[in-house]
């Protein structure tokens, strides 16, 4: 019982939370005109990873590639760390899925150590990411990096769902929410859906062809 109730206030905690995190982003943001309407394609990143690689968006092509943006001790991130995890875990075996984490730490050393060391919620520590995500940092500029100025950010977490071909083909996906009694949310089984949908067509196209 004391668990649901837990669940429940940690709900209720992210939707909370959300709501404030774009509401002070939008402000920081509000000098950029909305481009939602002629955002086609993928922004063409160069970010470092956590080894520091240079990662470049156009090193997946071919592959369906979920952007997914967060920085350390983000509430909302870490709540949903779990269904994302579970997700990645879905997709593990499929090498036309690739999952990355964008963070928007200024300082690379706490992004590095929250990969390593998790960020405290309550009593519990969380891992947003894991290894199954490649981690990619756009510090010292965090969130006013050109990737947010483009995509219009106005808060995190934020997912960004890109096809084979570069194209965008969802911007505000549904949320992969914590499942409940072991029901998987609405939310996480459309996110899936998007994917799956665009696999199945893509897989269609090749045979016809």
């Amino acid at each position: 019982m004391k668990t649901s109730k837990m669940k429940l206030k940690l709900l209720g905690l992210v939707v909370y939370l959300t709501i404030f995190t774009s509401y002070t982003a939008r402000g920081e943001t509000k000098s950029h005109s909305p481009r939602t309407d002629s955002l086609k394609m993928a922004y063409p990143f160069e970010l470092k990873d956590n080894n520091g690689m240079m990662v470049r968006m156009e090193d997946f092509r071919g592959k369906v590639v979920v952007l997914d943006f967060w920085y350390t001790r983000c509430v909302p991130c870490m709540v949903m760390a779990k269904p994302l995890a579970d997700m990645r875990e879905y997709y593990r075996d499929n090498p036309d899925v690739v999952f990355i984490d964008v963070n928007l730490d200024k300082e690379v050393e706490k992004w590095k150590n929250s990969l390593v060391n998790g960020s405290k919620l309550g009593k519990e520590t969380f891992f947003y990411t894991d290894s199954l995500s490649i981690s990619l940092s756009t510090a010292p500029v965090g969130f006013f990096n050109d990737i947010t100025k483009y995509y219009e950010m106005t808060g995190v977490p934020t997912w960004i769902i890109i096809g084979a071909k570069g194209e965008i083909l969802e911007r505000k996906p549904p949320r992969p929410l914590p499942s409940m009694n072991g029901i998987e949310s609405a939310g996480s089984l459309r996110f899936k859906a998007i994917i799956n949908e665009y696999l199945l067509s893509n897989s269609k196209e090749a045979k016809a062809q």
